[in-house]
């Protein structure tokens, strides 16, 4: 081989050595050998989404114990329990009767 194909053979083997050296912007190999997108580590992490959804949209943990009833007033719906403002039982229970639904019970 002449000293014109020697470096051009050189030339074209640094051109593939700088490419391969350069990242390619959709995957990278990190230093333990794991293939990863790059954008990985910019994401929030659980913790972060976590506390993101702990606004003041969410169901307190205080509606949920047990033995309370969301609205004391018999008959009246969940959702309007204190402005009641239509007439007649708005879904009245049709279960067993227990503390926290505060129902009467039929001995007779």
């Amino acid at each position: 081989m002449g000293s014109k194909e020697m470096s051009l053979v050189l030339l074209m083997m640094a051109v593939v050595v700088a490419a391969a050296a350069t990242p390619s912007g959709i995957k990278s190999i990190n230093v333990v050998g794991r293939i990863e997108d790059e954008n990985e580590m910019s994401m929030p992490t659980e913790e972060s989404r976590r506390h993101l959804n702990a606004g003041q949209d969410c169901i307190s943990y205080d509606a949920m114990l047990a033995n309370k009833v969301p609205c004391s007033l018999k008959g009246h719906s969940y959702y309007d329990c204190r402005n009641r403002t239509g007439s007649g039982p708005v879904n009245p229970y049709r279960r067993e009767c227990s503390t926290s639904t505060n129902c009467e019970r039929s001995t007779s």
